[in-house]
């Protein structure tokens, strides 16, 4: 796929949210590895491979969003920003049980003591996501997940050559992932159009 802005930003304005996720977001293959490998498709199945069999979730429930996946950020907050050296490399699981145990964990830690950014968690939860960033600030939410992905945080350091932060949301459904990139895409195509950036991608 050609991972230019001119296209992509025509493509937001253009297609409906809905096949935009699924033109740019649901393929394997990714700007990032493209760009640094020259193999987006095998080097994202094998970072895939690894999370599946470390962290015992189903291997089509792994995917790469974001800036990593085409390149240019679909964040409303930062539309269209190119990725740079200090981007994150986003990674979305879809996981009912790894959601509810992270869950578990904030909600035991809140009977207890302060939770950091708890109505920014508390949202996210809400809207069926939780947010590596955000529960890593509650010790037994990190102890808890940083036993789950460290030996794969490992695996994917010595085999595959990914030299920006990589980023965990949790999902507790693919409607969840569905529903937050539908928002986030409608939000951004309406950014896009009061810029006027239509003018600038026919």
């Amino acid at each position: 796929m050609d991972y230019n802005i001119k296209s992509i930003a025509y493509d937001i304005l253009n297609l409906s949210e809905r096949d935009f996720i699924i033109k740019y977001l649901l393929e394997s293959e990714n700007w990032y590895f493209g760009q640094n490998q020259n193999d987006s498709v095998p080097s994202m199945e094998r970072l895939k491979e690894i999370l599946s069999r470390h962290i015992g979730i189903a291997y089509n429930s792994i995917l790469m969003v974001g800036s990593g996946k085409i390149g240019f950020s679909l964040s409303p907050h930062k539309p269209l920003k190119e990725f740079d050296d200090d981007s994150d490399i986003d990674i979305a699981i879809v996981s009912n049980r790894l959601f509810c145990n992270i869950w578990d964990e904030i909600r035991r830690a809140s009977q207890n003591a302060f939770i950091p950014y708890y109505g920014e968690i508390s949202n996210s939860i809400f809207r069926g996501y939780i947010n590596e960033k955000r529960f890593c600030e509650i010790d037994s939410a990190r102890t808890y997940w940083n036993q789950t992905i460290d030996k794969a945080n490992k695996e994917i350091g010595e085999n595959l050559q990914i030299y920006n932060t990589i980023n965990y949301r949790i999902y507790r459904s693919w409607e969840d992932l569905e529903e937050y990139h539908l928002k986030g895409m409608s939000s951004l195509k309406g950014i896009l159009k009061d810029m006027n950036y239509g003018n600038n991608v026919q």
